[in-house]
């Protein structure tokens, strides 16, 4: 049975996002917009790393509740 993320945790992940991706911050967050210089963005690896590690931690979180 596969579990859905809930609406409360996509909204943390996005936090998340806009916390650790500047370019994500400046656009206002994870949503579509259906235009490739939007949707695709250039990011350090350290600014992904530091993204993967508080999305596990939440996860983690999540997971123990």
């Amino acid at each position: 049975m596969k579990k859905e993320i809930s609406k409360k945790t996509k909204k943390e992940l996005e936090r998340i996002a806009m916390e650790c991706i500047y370019s994500i911050e400046t656009r206002g967050g994870l949503d579509t917009r259906d235009n490739d210089g939007e949707d695709f963005i250039e990011t350090s690896v350290w600014s992904l790393e530091a993204l993967l590690e508080k999305a596990y931690l939440l996860g983690k979180a999540d997971a123990s509740k």
